[in-house]
């Protein structure tokens, strides 16, 4: 199965002898441009890994998994076999995968075992410019690497790819060693951009936008001719708000007399975020029925990491939910911010993928040039950087502070880190790491919270602490069952593809543990549904 369409396959031959070529390469291209799924084709079919396995790096585990079984079915084998993935908990490989797909914290935890990377003859970093904390990293570790000797029991020096839709190129060059930059041409179509001036400034911190959202999408859909609908929202709960929404309010539509273009005979409703499963998430890829137009409400992730064929109308709510430190409570919390106008400029190319499009922003110009930064602020500098550390320091990088980042963190951050590790004793007195922070590094949890376990596991009485720390490190503490798919009766082409809804909570640790008590009880007594847990009950 071949990809003749996509228009990096007319740079094929240039893109294989500069990867032959140069240790060093930087490839740029729109989204949708076939990036993520034929480079590192292209380069084993042109014997690129005949000395070991070519790895392909992704911010995101939905775009990593789905990424991967792409290129399996396009190149004729089994997922797990010539072509695999690996994220956290699910490994999907083989000794024979030759194309490794991964997240980047996958490769970075692979760097603490192998820092070599002699397995692989190949780094791809791709989705560059999302900026996520372990790609800054392996960004400063792979240009440590190229400056040490080769490694003796290398056959052939190893190469670095790294790719992005939109990235400041310039300076990752010259970060680099001013190396080469490849350009694909794009393959968009033009897109109108509307600024509908419904959230304002002053709607920052508000939740206004997701019933916009839903007003727009349902504009959009009355109004406008066929072609499938992404808007773009912030997290799980607000998708699920708005698909019961849009669900509500479509299923009363007189298609007869209300709908603009007549072939347009019915919605149907698909959420997509990151804690979908995979059979989940093949099911936004799917065409609709003949007549039926799509709309798939999502995260961010629409916006680069997948390609959703057939959209020709983006709604943005100009919000996204950012991983930011607090330093009062001492952990990493999602807050909903205003997107960067980057950001804002990969949403509406989504609807210029197949045809001209028009992407309908909700907020005003005002907002755009008051509220909205230029780029997105790098995830290294807005984040815990107490596991990076640790990460580092165990890899013998002791002066932390001069570690070649592409972005530095703030000096005061760096020494914050340092003295949070020597608090946990993951550290001693001179920076070096213990036996303790060796094995604080291999859990994947905050060193304060890998550490509170092994102590409670000292003190027999891990059976009360893992439940806690479990709680602390998910965004959704609670997962209801997915409902069966509503077909109403008096709309019979509206449908809602509902999937798993989750309840948020933020709980202080006795109270987490006194949920978990009753979750417990209710399962041994066979009773665990969705009415057996309360919030009264739990605080009577």
């Amino acid at each position: 199965m071949d990809s003749p369409a996509l228009p990096i396959r007319r740079s094929r031959r240039e893109l294989v002898e500069a990867v032959r070529e140069r240790p060093f390469l930087i490839v740029t291209g729109e989204t949708g441009s076939g990036k993520s799924t034929q480079l590192p084709r292209y380069l084993f079919e042109a014997g690129l890994a005949k000395h070991g396995a070519i790895g392909v790096t992704q911010p995101r585990r939905v775009a990593t998994m789905s990424v991967a079984q792409r290129v399996a079915e396009e190149m004729g084998c089994a997922l797990g076999t010539l072509v695999g993935y690996q994220v956290r908990f699910d490994d999907c490989t083989s000794e024979d995968t030759a194309i490794r797909y991964m997240t980047d914290g996958c490769l970075l935890r692979q760097i603490l075992t192998d820092p070599l990377l002699s397995k692989y003859s190949i780094i791809i970093l791709d989705e560059a410019h999302e900026r996520s904390l372990s790609t800054d990293i392996l960004f400063g570790l792979l240009k440590k690497l190229f400056l040490q000797k080769k490694a003796p029991d290398r056959k052939t020096e190893m190469k670095v790819v790294v790719m992005s839709a939109t990235l400041e190129v310039d300076k990752l060059s010259e970060f680099f060693g001013h190396c080469s930059v490849l350009h694909i041409p794009g393959r968009s179509y033009p897109v109108k951009e509307i600024f509908c001036n419904l959230l304002s400034p002053r709607d920052v911190g508000s939740s206004a936008y997701v019933t916009e959202a839903v007003k727009v999408t349902l504009d959009v859909h009355l109004n406008e001719p066929e072609g499938d609908i992404l808007v773009f929202l912030t997290g799980q709960i607000e998708i699920e708000k708005a698909c019961d929404l849009l669900f509500k309010k479509a299923e009363s539509i007189d298609y007869r007399y209300e709908v603009h273009d007549q072939a347009v005979e019915g919605l149907l409703i698909l959420p997509l975020y990151g804690s979908m499963s995979t059979d989940q998430q093949k099911r936004i890829f799917l065409p609709a029925p003949t007549g039926i137009r799509k709309c798939v409400v999502s995260t961010n992730i629409a916006a680069t990491s997948l390609t959703i064929e057939g959209v020709r109308y983006v709604v943005d709510s100009g919000f996204v939910k950012q991983l930011n430190h607090n330093p009062r409570v001492g952990l990493d919390i999602l807050e909903v911010v205003p997107i960067s106008k980057s950001e804002a400029k990969q949403r509406a190319g989504r609807a210029g993928r197949t045809s001209s499009g028009k992407s309908y922003r909700l907020y005003s110009r005002e907002f755009w040039e008051q509220c909205m930064p230029d780029h997105t602020v790098p995830e290294i500098r807005r984040t815990s950087l107490t596991s990076v550390i640790l990460t580092l320091k165990c890899l013998s990088v002791h002066d932390v502070i001069r570690f070649p980042y592409l972005d530095p963190p703030e000096e005061r951050h760096i020494l914050e880190a340092l003295k949070e590790l020597y608090q946990c004793s993951a550290i001693d007195r001179r920076g070096h790491v213990t036996r303790l922070g060796e094995f604080l590094v291999q859990f994947p949890l905050p060193p304060n919270l890998s550490c509170a376990v092994i102590k409670a596991a000292s003190l027999d009485c891990e059976d009360l602490l893992l439940p806690i720390a479990a709680m602390l490190s998910v965004e959704n503490v609670f997962i209801r069952p997915g409902r069966k798919p509503l077909i109403p009766k008096a709309a019979p082409y509206v449908f809602k593809a509902s999937h798993e809804l989750g309840v948020r909570a933020h709980c202080m640790p006795g109270i987490g543990q006194q949920l978990f008590q009753r979750l417990q009880t209710s399962m041994e007594l066979g009773c665990l549904c969705p009415k057996a847990v309360s919030w009264e009950a739990t605080f009577a």
